[in-house]
């Protein structure tokens, strides 16, 4: 019996667009989904929830991944046997940097590959980097909605809770990329734009701030500020997608 190449994600070849832009929660498919032309879902299995629907006539999809390295591995590797070309990360991510506050939008360019997805693919000294153009176009789309962005490098990690079992040698390394200027912490990106390049797709990814460092150090987490931040993204992300399908890209 022969294996389904989309056993996880669960959706026909030809109901996912060129254009894909994925999300960890669930929830946020249809936040996006509804701005797309005639959305309608075209798969749901596990975390892998995803809804098809039409930008300037185009194919555009919207998927959840849910959380974690793993996961986004598995669902670029099954979007390859689909029409899939271009992805796109909308996540969420916690800051590194004090000037980063609650809603701002990071535009990665590369990642800090602390995950144990890639090294199963490519050694640690293999950079994960976006593609250029995507990013390029991630940037116009902010520049043009007037929205501030800043853009560089992310730390992904798999362990969201593990800095609080040896906290002097989590804090030692995380100042050390403080230090180096890597703007936040996230646990996707790298698996998208490592297996993603060696897939042959066109990667991108633009986080929102969902948390910030207050003054005393600790982190305030998510509110209303995140919430606009999301929203603004949707827009960014989206209207890049526009602009790539206008160009043809």
């Amino acid at each position: 019996m022969a294996v389904d190449p989309r056993y996880h994600i669960r959706v026909n070849p030809e109901d996912v667009g060129k254009y894909v832009i994925i999300v960890g929660d669930r929830g946020r498919v249809q936040r996006i989904a509804k701005h797309l032309k005639d959305p309608i879902k075209v798969g749901d299995n596990r975390e892998y929830l995803t809804m098809t629907g039409k930008v300037k006539g185009e194919k555009v999809s919207v998927m959840s991944t849910g959380m974690g390295a793993p996961a986004v591995e598995i669902a670029v590797n099954e979007l390859a046997t689909t029409n899939a070309k271009v992805i796109i990360r909308l996540g969420t991510t916690g800051a590194l940097q004090k000037h980063l506050k609650l809603g701002d939008s990071v535009i990665a360019t590369s990642t800090v590959r602390r995950d144990g997805t890639t090294v199963q693919y490519l050694p640690p000294e293999f950079p994960a980097v976006s593609d250029f153009f995507v990013t390029s176009y991630l940037m116009k789309a902010a520049q043009g909605l007037s929205h501030r962005f800043y853009i560089g490098t992310v730390y992904s990690t798999d362990s969201y809770y593990g800095g609080t079992f040896d906290p002097q040698s989590h804090q030692k390394y995380t100042e050390l990329l403080v230090k180096a200027g890597v703007l936040t912490v996230e646990m996707e990106l790298s698996a998208l734009f490592v297996v993603g390049k060696i897939l042959g797709f066109k990667t991108g990814g633009i986080l929102v701030v969902r948390e910030e460092i207050g003054e005393d150090g600790e982190y305030i987490q998510a509110g209303e500020k995140f919430e606009e931040g999301m929203e603004r993204a949707i827009k960014i992300a989206l209207r890049a997608v526009e602009m790539m399908i206008e160009d043809g890209f």
